[in-house]
């Protein structure tokens, strides 16, 4: 466990069917640090199967997810835990917050992802300006709660949205997204564009007929 002022931390990796050496250092990882565990998955199954695995393992009272990438430095949980303090059930990095400056991110990605995020807005009736960030901390009632089923990258704004339409409360904490550390995004655009689609017309047909248990 990793000390943070009066917290303890677990990191959990997991795996997605890598074919590399990622499975083998995070043996050597687990071995060397007993504050590390990891999953693997035998095939790569995309990140929201990989948030599923996560969050079914993950055993504390605040589970918090992150790129690993380091996108977003890993220094700055406590920041999205102080924003849970005080009442909120998700805290989420925002980079298209109004109040943060334009970080190291493609043209291409930026207006992608803050479309997506105007159009959920839209949908949904509540301004959020980011959807689409994987950098959170989520109390454990969300975790148990919130059942998605989005196996690739519109899984974290499937997250978000059912726990908006749900009832609970989210907190932005303005965040600019960084330089890539490590790794090469396993992102493809096609698919992204094609699953936010079909999520867009899911969340209107939630609105529509007031789903009560997502």
């Amino acid at each position: 466990m990793i000390g943070e002022g009066n917290l303890n931390w677990d990191v959990l990796f997991v795996n997605d069917g890598s074919k590399d050496q990622t499975a083998e250092r995070l043996v050597a990882i687990t071995k060397q640090y007993g504050w590390a565990s990891a999953v693997h998955h035998s095939q790569n199954k995309g990140l929201g199967a990989a948030l599923r695995t996560g969050f079914s393992h993950a055993q504390g009272r605040i589970i918090c997810t992150i790129d690993s990438d380091c996108t977003y430095p890993p220094e700055r949980l406590p920041e999205l835990l102080a924003a849970l303090g005080k009442g909120a059930s998700i805290a989420t990095a925002s980079p298209w917050h109004p109040s943060v400056q334009d970080g190291d991110v493609p043209w291409h990605r930026k207006i992608f992802s803050q479309a997506a995020s105007l159009l959920y807005t839209i949908v949904i009736g509540r301004r959020i300006y980011t959807f689409t960030s994987m950098f959170r901390a989520y109390t454990r009632p969300v975790v148990d709660q919130i059942k998605f089923q989005s196996n690739g990258f519109p899984a974290v704004t499937e997250i978000l949205i059912k726990g908006l339409l749900a009832g609970f409360r989210v907190e932005e904490i303005p965040m600019p997204l960084g330089t890539r550390v490590h790794g090469e995004s396993k992102m493809n655009f096609q698919q992204a564009v094609r699953g936010h689609l079909e999520l867009l017309s899911k969340c209107l047909l939630w609105k529509l007929n007031r789903v009560s248990n997502l």
